[in-house]
């Protein structure tokens, strides 16, 4: 049996494959729990058969780490075993279960086991964007939004900070984030505002998009590019910052117009959307040709369950899993694959639904 040593419990008892069917461990593969759970419980909760789920290690909101799977096995984490068979897979706690959120506590235990894995199999962490990298996600490999927004995002950052450490250098180049108080920022968490730009992260890193929306102030990291994240209808739409935020707030551009008209101020075929949450219908689900589909009724109709995550513990359980008409679902990272301005549709994942509850993100 094998594992860090910077594991404080250890519940071997959760589904694993076997060995990993001949191949060396040279990935690291970090999840996102969408639970605000310690690593311990974490561990204990793969250790129910009934999970069929696992992963090597489980990180938790102070820190903690736990063992869940032996290192020389492979964990039933990626929906791929190709993967599993050559990635050591970390499950990470939340305090945003939509975004995927981390602590400060969080973060650090994440890159002290990243460098830990990778000075113990001899290899350095490259972050690709996709498969071919020693750091993947999950959702290259299904139709999921795990790892979250936020660590997605930072990915570059982890690879640098633990090739940084591994390269015998002892401050990381940057922290994931600082606290939300005091900010000393122009707004506070909670101010109404529109604005003219939106940035895909807070550090200015990635696409930024220019426009005009409106929404709340869900919080504020001090110091950044793009200090403010914008929420929406409890989504994160995005960052902006003082000079994106207009003096006269005012109702967004569109919102005035005829619904057909504001569909094509804001979705664009080829950007990337969210939703609102959606209760799923009381009709239960139902197979349409090969996708089993819930009943959502803000989108129009029956939608396949495999573009959609539940919102965590909404029929009662912490899974993926649509157990009763209770969940609550939401369409994490979509596509627009086109809009329809006259019928005031748009098509995502190949079906045309009503944009209503849909968020342009990126």
């Amino acid at each position: 049996m094998s594992y860090s040593g910077l594991a404080t419990y250890c519940n071997r008892t959760s589904q694993h494959y076997d060995g990993r069917f001949g191949y060396k461990v040279c990935k690291i593969t970090p999840h996102y729990m969408a639970a605000a759970w310690s690593g311990k419980q974490c561990a204990d909760y793969f250790a129910r058969n009934t999970r069929q789920a696992s992963s090597n290690y489980c990180i938790g909101i102070n820190g903690d780490i736990a063992c869940s799977v032996d290192e020389e096995n492979a964990a039933w984490t990626s929906s791929n075993w190709l993967n599993d068979s050559q990635s050591i897979t970390i499950e990470c706690g939340n305090i945003n279960n939509v975004t995927g959120e981390m602590t400060q506590a969080t973060w650090d235990s994440l890159v002290n086991l990243c460098v830990d894995i990778c000075k113990r199999y001899g290899f350095r962490l490259n972050y690709t964007g996709n498969s071919s990298g020693s750091l993947t996600m999950h959702k290259m490999f299904a139709a999921t939004s795990c790892p979250g927004a936020w660590l997605e995002a930072r990915m570059p950052q982890l690879a640098q900070e633990v090739n940084a450490r591994l390269d015998g250098q002892t401050v990381a180049p940057s922290a994931p984030s600082t606290p939300n108080t005091p900010s000393g920022e122009k707004y506070s968490v909670g101010t109404p505002i529109c604005t003219n730009t939106l940035s895909v992260n807070c550090y200015g890193t990635s696409k930024i998009l220019k426009g005009d929306w409106s929404g709340t102030i869900g919080r504020v990291i001090k110091g950044a590019k793009y200090p403010y994240r914008v929420d929406r209808n409890g989504v994160a739409i995005g960052w902006t910052n003082d000079a994106g935020i207009d003096t006269d707030p005012h109702t967004p551009v569109g919102t005035t117009q005829s619904s057909s008209e504001a569909i094509d101020q804001i979705l664009h075929e080829g950007s990337y959307v969210t939703s609102v949450h959606m209760k799923i219908g009381n009709q239960g689900l139902k197979k349409i040709g090969d996708d089993l589909c819930c009943y959502l009724s803000q989108l129009g109709g029956w939608f396949p369950i495999r573009m959609v995550d539940k919102v965590p513990n909404s029929d009662g359980y912490n899974d993926n899993v649509l157990h009763t008409t209770n969940a609550v679902v939401y369409v994490t990272r979509i596509r627009v694959d086109a809009v329809n301005v006259q019928k005031n549709i748009v098509k995502i994942g190949g079906i045309w639904v009503d944009p209503t509850p849909l968020t342009e993100i990126a």
